[in-house]
């Protein structure tokens, strides 16, 4: 059954109601060409049928479905029945800043168990998001950090229409997984977000999500001279796309083994649109006043080691490792996962995982709470009945199969091309625990009573599992944290006598 229309800045719109929930899909918040900023959409006067979820932004696999013109467009949920402001949730999703959208995401069930507006987004990905341009002059001068904009635009959006839906704009949490996840902690700490949103999540942000400058416009130099477009940088704007693509492929492979994050895309530390690196940022309190919940899967990095060829991220950790340790404090952590293996696991992933998404997001609550901000961490450690967490565990996404199901089944996602399926009994369980978890936090902002699970602070890093049955843990205790902090506190003193010998020398 189609909705009544409902007014936006650009005009109105109308939806489909089903099962008590109304679903407004593809409507766009901006439009853009490319390389440049994008600009509010052309408005509108007759009533416009927003049913069907708008074009995907072009990535690998879904090129020839794809429009880069007019992919910026975001989805709403909102119950049939609103007698109140309800809080919003609002989704950047993940896919290495390459692939994915907001299609893969349906609010339905989240919406009706809220109650609650969802709001899921498109953004530009790949080379049309994130390949800085701005230094080969012309009409790429605006190719800066677009993706990030993009999102930027998507919540004014919100912020400015979400109310004409039954939101309250004032109760809008930014909440994204994996490279969304990298997206909320970017935009959440600059200037430009600050009172559009009031809490935060960040499920499996990458350790290193944020890209140098230098690094970025390596990237793009070495794309424009794979196009052999030197002489004329500013042809990139009208190349085919998939041969756009393809360049930064072949670009990707060159550059696999000398980045730091094993991507080549990322939101850009440029001083403008990023204007101050997000950990420092968080430790100086910029987010004092955003209650913030951090979360991962158990082990991360199996579905990378399991690729084939196994994921560049790989390499770049145990480069990262070597590099901050030496190859004896390599060796000494391996030996010391090994040492301390539970059964089934794989002490090299389990390494991994804590150098590039666990330790890192736990160095996050620590300078939140530091700070004097309220922040959350969690671990998700269930196993769900579907590929391909069936055979690889609790790895990268796991979580996300279970806060997006619609319980008893987990949903189809047709930008991944993976099929959905019926949920176990402890799929159920885990499910609804961590979407009543979810739920509460953007409603009431806390994810539950604090004796079940306390806060993450200074000298009590209390961390949730979810898993059967739901526990609390510590990251600050076991051998596995005490071989790190041993290896990290010679690397400080080390630095600190050089620096005490140099200024020696100096005087």
């Amino acid at each position: 059954m189609l909705t009544n229309a409902v007014s936006t800045t650009s005009g109105p719109v109308i939806g489909a109601e089903q099962h008590g929930v109304r679903a407004f899909k593809g409507v766009p918040f901006a439009a853009s060409r490319r390389f440049a900023k994008a600009v509010p959409p052309r408005p509108w006067t007759e009533p416009r049928r927003c049913t069907d979820y708008g074009a995907y932004a072009p990535q690998p696999g879904h090129l020839d479905h794809a429009d880069e013109e007019s992919c910026l467009s975001l989805n709403i949920w909102t119950p049939s029945a609103v007698d109140r402001p309800l809080p919003v949730l609002f989704w950047i999703h993940g896919g290495a800043f390459v692939t994915g959208g907001g299609a893969d995401y349906d609010g339905t069930f989240l919406a009706a168990q809220g109650p609650a507006i969802i709001v899921t987004i498109n953004y530009r990905l790949g080379p049309l998001g994130f390949l800085q341009l701005h230094r080969h002059g012309g009409d790429l001068n605006e190719a800066n950090n677009l993706a990030a904009m993009d999102v930027l635009a998507a919540l004014d959006w919100a912020h400015a229409n979400i109310a004409n839906f039954g939101g309250n704009p004032d109760a809008l949490t930014l909440f994204g997984q994996s490279a969304g996840a990298s997206m909320v902690i970017a935009l959440a700490t600059q200037p430009q977000a600050r009172g559009k949103f009031c809490r935060a999540i960040a499920f499996s942000a990458p350790g290193r999500g944020i890209t140098t400058s230098d690094h970025a416009d390596e990237v793009a130099d070495r794309v424009i001279a794979e196009l052999q477009l030197e002489s004329q940088p500013g042809a990139v704007a009208a190349m085919p796309v998939p041969q756009l693509f393809a360049a930064v492929q072949t670009v990707g492979r060159q550059l696999a083994d000398g980045t730091e994050a094993g991507s080549l895309f990322g939101p850009v530390l440029d001083g403008a649109v990023i204007s101050r690196d997000p950990a420092e940022a968080i430790a100086a309190g910029v987010l004092r006043d955003i209650p913030f919940w951090l979360g991962s899967c158990r082990d991360e990095m199996a579905m990378f080691l399991n690729s084939t060829p196994p994921a560049a991220m790989i390499r770049a950790t145990e480069r990262w490792i070597r590099t901050s340790f030496g190859d004896a404090g390599w060796e000494q952590l391996l030996a010391c996962y090994r040492a301390t293996t539970r059964a089934g696991e794989d002490p090299l992933e389990a390494l991994l995982s804590d150098a590039f998404w666990h330790r890192p997001v736990a160095d996050l609550a620590r300078r939140q709470a530091a700070a004097g901000g309220a922040v959350w961490l969690s671990r998700f450690d269930h196993r769900p009945a579907l590929e391909p967490f069936l055979s690889q565990g609790p790895t990268h996404g796991a979580d996300n199969a279970c806060l997006w199901a619609h319980v008893p089944n987990f949903v189809d996602r047709p930008i991944l091309r993976r099929m959905g399926g019926p949920m176990t009994l402890g799929d159920i369980e885990v499910a609804a625990r961590l979407q009543a978890s979810v739920l509460r936090f953007i409603i009431d902002g806390i994810p539950d009573e604090a004796s079940l699970w306390p806060k993450f602070e200074r000298n009590a890093e209390r961390i949730a599992i979810f898993e059967r049955p739901f526990r609390l843990g510590r990251v600050d205790e076991g051998e596995r944290f005490r071989v790190w902090s041993d290896l990290s506190w010679r690397v400080g003193r080390t630095g600190q006598d050089n620096k005490e010998k140099n200024a020696a020398v100096a005087g």
